[in-house]
């Protein structure tokens, strides 16, 4: 049985809808994401991103690209400082899923509107989507474009000292979405950098238990798109960050508080150190009970070990605010929030420092091996984080006694 041939559109057929002028398109590609949700929108053109990373090439999405449109969907607030003060895993999850969705939607539909006055248009979806140019390179994912370099060239925000991309109204607590087009738009300008609000106040930094800012104030990265140059901090081993946030690991150095993850593995001073971790710490993941409340639909990670990846972390970018002292409130929320455990079930439970490392030192060693390394005593703990508040540390060294002064 042979199959039907494909149908191609037919090239003569003019447009459904009545061709815009430059200015109408520009203003209505504009207008178009805030009627479905957006707070931000900008548009970048192959002129204003020239010279700028490899995913800040529109081409790459479309060969035929002169413009894109960027623009961002906030989360809910209150289900961010709800997540920062482990009262509610879940509720965030789901706010951030919809958030995605929803900038994803909104891309598809603007793609489907602008090619409908004639032009090509292809939606980037908000997240979980990258390059395959080296398959297999799991470690160096590179997303086919960078959604924050397009928006902080077209005015959406500024880079923070993290390098997020800090919008006016709700910092980073935002999720975005492009569309890249063959249409010509007129470019939106960058904001003014005297109005950034980033005042050095390092609260991303301390809220980050794997040290993945550890040196940006000495080390910073700058960036020119269109002639315009943009900097924020060297970030370190993106291997670092994602230990972390997948939820492999989560203690703080001070031990005083977590992320979202029960565990507790070692975290490595220097990047070099890390590969031989992960195994440890990746093998436990796969092995304990997964939280409840769903988590990130990633390809990548579910074809390797068919599991999601809960959100246990993204501490940077949700103590940061606008407003200083909504800073400084979220950031003591994420600190007095407590150290999370979990149970036989799979759920979680917030509780004093003292009590989760009772908690995993009552375990028997085969599940306390979920948890945290078997062997502490072979690592040097001036070489990692967290390692002096392992259940097992030797007792005349283990910081115990210093919480209080941590």
């Amino acid at each position: 049985m042979t199959e039907a041939p494909k149908m191609e559109k037919d090239k003569s057929i003019p447009s459904p809808a009545k061709p815009l002028s430059k200015e109408e398109l520009s203003f209505k590609v504009k207008e178009f994401p805030t009627k479905y949700g957006a707070s931000v929108v900008g548009i970048t053109t192959r002129e204003t991103l020239a010279g700028g990373p490899p995913s800040a090439n529109i081409s790459y999405v479309l060969k035929s690209a002169r413009s894109a449109v960027t623009f961002a969907v906030p989360l809910d607030e209150d289900k961010t400082c709800n997540y920062l003060g482990k009262i509610d895993r879940e509720g965030h999850q789901k706010d951030y899923t919809r958030a995605g969705v929803i900038a994803t939607g909104i891309a598809a539909q603007l793609a489907s509107f602008v090619e409908q006055f004639g032009h090509k248009a292809v939606a980037v979806m908000s997240n979980l989507v990258f390059r395959n140019d080296k398959p297999g390179e799991l470690n160096h994912r590179y997303p086919d474009i960078s959604h924050r370099y397009l928006a902080v060239r077209g005015g959406l925000g500024w880079f923070g000292f993290s390098g997020n991309v800090l919008t006016p109204d709700h910092g980073p607590n935002v999720v975005f979405a492009s569309i890249v087009t063959d249409a010509e738009l007129d470019p939106t300008n960058p904001l003014p950098q005297e109005d950034n609000y980033c005042d050095d106040c390092q609260v991303c930094n301390a809220s980050c238990p794997s040290g993945f800012f550890r040196n940006g104030r000495k080390d910073q990265v700058t960036i020119a798109l269109g002639g315009i140059g943009f900097t924020y901090t060297k970030r370190r081993s993106y291997d670092r960050c994602s230990y972390v946030c997948s939820g492999h690991t989560g203690l703080h150095q001070s031990g005083r508080w977590s992320t979202w993850s029960p565990a507790r593995f070692p975290i490595p001073k220097e990047d070099e150190d890390l590969a031989q971790h992960r195994s440890e710490a990746s093998e436990a993941w796969l092995e304990r009970p997964e939280p409840p409340g769903g988590g990130l639909q990633s390809p990548i990670t579910y074809g390797k070990t068919k599991r999601d990846i809960p959100l246990t972390c993204g501490n940077c970018m949700h103590v940061c605010h606008p407003d200083k002292e909504e800073r400084k409130r979220r950031m003591k929320l994420l600190q007095n929030g407590g150290v999370i455990i979990q149970h036989e079930d799979g759920s979680l439970q917030s509780v004093s420092p003292e009590e989760a490392k009772e908690h995993i030192a009552a375990m028997n060693p085969e599940r306390r091996a979920l948890y945290e390394t078997r062997h502490p005593e072979a690592l040097d703990p001036e070489h990692y984080f967290v390692l002096k508040h392992h259940s097992q540390y030797d007792k005349s060294k283990r910081v115990g006694s210093d919480l209080s002064k941590s």
